[in-house]
């Protein structure tokens, strides 16, 4: 062994790939679809944001999302406008999750929207 702390007799016990895909609110009033290993899913320097919620995935995963959601990707970045199918399933995701409070602030923008879209 060469001193890696995931190293075990028995590797089919464990998950190898810890990683996960995050959904963020962020400042700036986008969605940010990244990848991270870390609990709270930021690396310093970049803008702030809230995770909604996260899937299991390493890069392929999210890949699958930045496909998913082309239409809202902002240039080649990992933001995304939120778009009402975007914050649906994002909704969705929140709600399976049990993140209510996600949820309701996703609700919230939505039906601000659509009041808006409706005057």
């Amino acid at each position: 062994m060469h001193g890696h702390e995931d190293e075990t007799l028995f590797p089919g016990l464990i998950q190898l790939d810890s990683r996960r895909i995050y959904f963020g609110w962020g400042e700036n009033g986008l969605i940010k679809i990244g990848v991270t290993s870390r609990k709270s899913g930021r690396r310093g320097g970049e803008m702030h944001f809230t995770e909604m919620c996260s899937v299991p995935g390493g890069r392929n995963v999210e890949n699958y999302y930045h496909m998913r959601y082309a239409a809202e990707r902002v240039g080649k970045t990992e933001w995304f406008n939120p778009s009402d199918r975007l914050l649906l399933d994002l909704i969705v995701m929140c709600a399976q999750q049990r993140r209510e409070w996600a949820a309701e602030v996703l609700k919230t923008v939505l039906l601000r929207r659509a009041r808006r879209d409706a005057a």
